[in-house]
């Protein structure tokens, strides 16, 4: 290869193909963007085209043995997602169901009669909106709030340093630290409201990612099985069984040693402690009935319309693209859960709506609750008497019996039912087959044949030796917008500007650094100094073809100009070298200074091909490149100079700000934000005031914009040969065209339809064992006669004396104690997680209705 030549020449066939790809994938992000979407056999195609692929068929013979595993596990995921995707959504549900959901309108959706304009209804939502933002300063500016979020983080750091052995130092709490966690705050201690925006919130999520451990040190046995805690109990062996419950109580006693029953009460003492501060404070009162006013306002409303309601359910479900939303997601559901049919689920739901909605002593339960809940929020104290234990005692005992007594088998059967369908989910085949092979997929990844977690090296070079190289290889041409500058001198465009990326890529990077440090002692100074030096060189380009348009407006000569011209740069092409030291005290730096920057252009050569002016520029060519290669080298190099000064010079502000809070928060050390939150702060604040300096200034004459369509041109009617931009347009209008979701534009890849896609079925009706119905001691035209489930008027759920298991006294031979077989499990758990240790007899009074909680009452 000659010493001027480029490192890839210009193939004009590839550079066509690879634009038109890349303008392709243009128009299709537009056709996302307008509701557009791929037909089933449009992403069959793309998908084949994908495995079909050089990369996925025949991967590089430099690749590692796990990393060609690793290929592999990749073309087995696709490859099931792809018989997934087109076998579940068969009829292309999918997209119809975008479709029709984004043609819905709000005459589709009418609601009821509201007596409520949409001003007045705004108006509500915002003092709503007001009173939640005064309740939420309240607090998060309150002391104990505070101190108990601080005690939380404590708390989970030593977990997490108990879990970690490798970041236990790094992350476990100091004993002063871990002493202080039950001592609650002072009384009414108050802060400032801190300053919360998203920008903050995104660097403290990214910052908690990256300082999270790794690869902790955990018990090889306990991932293990947590990595199969998914796998059905039946299927385990006795041994497994065993060490599975043995880690499961292990866990149980590690958490009740780390929050025993005394900080579990200490702790609801402080949060009754933080409401009732928060309760003193004199905006309090005004937000609380504010929302308890609104509440009260909609809800007299709701009932209002509730007559209508069902009426206008049945208008709204009964137009058309409501009905196909509702059959195309019902449809798809019942596709990915193993064909099985939603119909059992819905009418267990409808049950509890239909029995529920005709028993007063339910409707007085949630009265009761509604007053209890007022007369917490309004009196300050009421929460630490003895008589808001009693009522919430009270309340507690009534639901637990309404909601695991009398409508036990209601609810029994919607979980069940839940869990039936969660188990279709696991056991449908194509959902199980993708599964295992992102399972693998991530397995292969970070295991090892052992299945002991393991960092894999050769991976990493994999990726930094050959995957990084082969895509910037295979990113070849890459097309520039059109660039537009306008201002009262002139006017010009320039498109067709394709970069290469294996020309771009710089074909030597060099970097070097010197460090010096001396320690000195009597009189002798401390000094320190460290220099790097970077340096880039073979820069190249090989732009064809690059169509330009200009006008000089005033001044002498006046001028217009269309044409083609070709720019070359090869060989060494573009370098620099940049060389950078920490700066001294007599320095005008702060940080780093700038040494010494230099930049050379060789082997530049500009030729028109196309041109109104053509043998003047032939005439001036000479001159104007001994003139133009130095001073644009000059003006790089002053770019780069300014941009050093300019990064120095923020990076001293920023520094400067985040001390000045160091200093402030030094009177107050408890609150003292951390080094990197003083730093988001000063990085905030710089930026907000440089965006205000921005909007500030007057704006210029001149304006530069760079477009990929002529609509948003600023010269629409100035059409270059074969331009960029002209391709594009015709490709965002091609996204466009189609019926409905339909594009031609999602047409990728050449590959043939796939053949062996099996059928997606038929929807059956499937059911776990159904539950005894009825109600437990129901008044009104709900209520059973004879036995209820589980259960008889005053016996202790769940079992009955002197009966044969399975029967109840005065019970139709063949009632089942509590639910049926394959319920009991369930629902013992649930009684067991519902009670939490309190009495599990109710007393007669709650269980017949007749005391405890009247019906419609308020509770005293």
């Amino acid at each position: 290869m000659s010493s001027k030549a480029v490192n890839r020449p210009t193939d004009t066939k590839q550079k066509e193909k690879d634009i038109n790809q890349k303008l392709q994938l243009f128009g299709i992000y537009h056709a996302f963007k307008n509701s557009k979407l791929p037909s089933n056999k449009q992403c069959d195609v793309a998908l084949n085209t994908a495995l079909n692929s050089k990369v996925l068929t025949s991967p590089p013979s430099e690749l590692s043995s796990e990393g060609k595993v690793l290929v592999q596990d990749l073309r087995n995921v696709i490859e099931q997602a792809k018989k997934m995707l087109l076998t579940k959504n068969q009829g292309e549900l999918l997209q119809d169901f975008i479709w029709q959901a984004q043609q819905i309108t709000a005459d589709d959706a009418k609601a009821p009669n509201v007596p409520i304009s949409k001003e007045n209804s705004k108006q509500d939502a915002n003092k709503a909106l007001e009173g939640l933002k005064t309740l939420g300063t309240l607090l998060i500016t309150n002391g104990e709030f505070r101190k108990i979020l601080s005690d939380a983080t404590v708390l989970m750091k030593d977990i997490a340093a108990d879990a970690s052995q490798k970041a236990a130092n790094q992350v476990r709490p100091s004993e002063e630290q871990l002493a202080q966690i039950d001592t609650p705050a002072e009384e009414n201690t108050w802060h400032e409201k801190p300053n919360i925006n998203k920008d903050d919130l995104k660097s403290k999520f990214k910052k908690s990612d990256k300082s999270s451990v790794a690869s902790p040190s955990i018990d090889e046995t306990t991932a293990t099985t947590a990595t199969t805690a998914t796998a059905d109990d039946a299927s385990l062996t006795p041994s497994e069984q065993s060490r599975r419950k043995k880690y499961a109580n292990q866990t149980k006693e590690y958490l009740q040693e780390k929050i025993p029953k005394e900080r579990r009460e200490q702790t609801i003492w402080r949060l009754k402690k933080m409401v009732i501060e928060v309760q003193g404070h004199a905006d309090y009162q005004q937000a609380i009935e504010t929302l308890l006013d609104m509440a009260e306002k909609y809800a007299g409303h709701t009932k209002n319309v509730a007559g209508q309601s069902g009426s206008a359910a049945k208008d709204v479900r009964s137009t058309d693209s409501v009905q196909a939303v509702e059959n195309d997601l019902r449809t798809l559901i019942e596709r990915f859960a193993n064909n099985t049919s939603l119909s059992e689920f819905f009418e267990s739901l409808n049950k509890i709506y239909r029995d529920a909605d005709q028993d007063p002593e339910l409707r007085g339960w949630f009265s009761n609750i509604d007053t209890f809940i007022r007369r917490a929020l309004r009196e300050q104290g009421f929460i630490m008497e003895e008589e808001c234990n009693r009522q919430w005692d009270e309340l507690y005992d009534k639901g637990r019996y309404l909601a695991r007594e009398r409508y036990r088998a209601h609810t029994d059967n919607i979980v069940d039912q839940i869990k039936f369908l969660a188990d279709q989910f696991e056991k449908d085949p194509q959902n199980k087959a993708l599964a295992d092979s992102v399972q693998k997929l991530f397995l292969d990844l970070g295991r090892d044949s052992g299945g002991k977690v393991v960092f894999k090296k050769h991976l990493l070079k994999d990726v930094r030796d050959i995957i990084l190289p082969g895509i910037f290889e295979n990113v070849r041409y890459v097309p520039i917008p059109r660039i537009e500058v306008s201002d009262p001198m002139v006017d010009v465009v320039i498109e067709n500007l394709t970069v290469e990326s294996d020309n771009l890529m710089p074909n030597v990077v060099e970097f070097g650094s010197d460090n010096y440090f001396r320690w000195g002692r009597k009189k002798i100074s401390n000094k320190r100094d460290n220099k790097i030096m970077i340096a880039a060189s073979g820069i190249q380009a090989d732009l064809r073809d690059v169509s330009y348009y200009i006008k000089k407006k005033q001044g002498f000569p006046t001028l217009t100009d269309t044409g083609i011209m070709d720019i070359f740069l090869g060989g060494e092409g573009f370098s620099f070298k940049i060389a950078a030291s920490t700066a001294d005290k007599n320095d005008k730096q702060h940080f780093v200074k700038l040494d010494k920057v230099s930049v050379n252009i060789k082997n530049m050569n500009i030729k028109l091909r196309k041109s109104n002016h053509k043998a003047l520029f032939a005439t001036f060519k000479p001159m104007l490149f001994r003139v133009m290669r130095p001073a644009l080298e000059k003006v790089i190099e002053g770019q780069i100079r300014n941009a050093f000064e300019e990064g120095d010079a923020y990076a001293y502000d920023i520094h400067a700000e985040a001390t000045k809070a160091q200093e402030a928060a030094r009177e107050d050390p408890e609150n003292a934000p951390s080094i990197f939150s003083r730093y988001a702060d000063a990085m905030r604040a710089r930026s907000q005031a440089k965006a205000k300096k921005v909007e500030a200034a007057v704006k210029r004459d001149t304006k530069v914009q760079t477009v990929m369509t002529l609509h948003d041109s600023m010269f629409p009617d100035i059409k270059l040969p074969g331009g960029v931009s002209t391709k594009s347009t015709e490709y965002v209008e091609l996204a466009n065209k189609g019926e409905r979701w339909e594009s031609p534009i999602f047409s990728i890849g050449d590959a043939k339809e796939s053949s062996e896609i099996p059928s997606a079925g038929t929807v059956t009706r499937k059911a776990p064992a159904p539950t005894t119905e009825g109600l437990a001691g129901a008044s009104g035209p709900t209520a059973t006669t004879g036995a209820t489930t589980g259960m008889t008027t005053g016996a202790t759920p769940g079992m009955t004396t002197g009966v044969t298991p399975g029967m109840t006294t005065g019970a139709t031979p063949g009632m089942t104690t509590g639910a049926t077989t394959g319920t009991n499990g369930f629902s013992h758990e649930v009684d067991q997680a519902f009670v939490n240790d309190k009495t599990k007899n109710l007393s007669a009074g709650v269980t017949n209705g007749a005391q405890a909680v009247t019906n419609g009452s308020t509770v005293a």
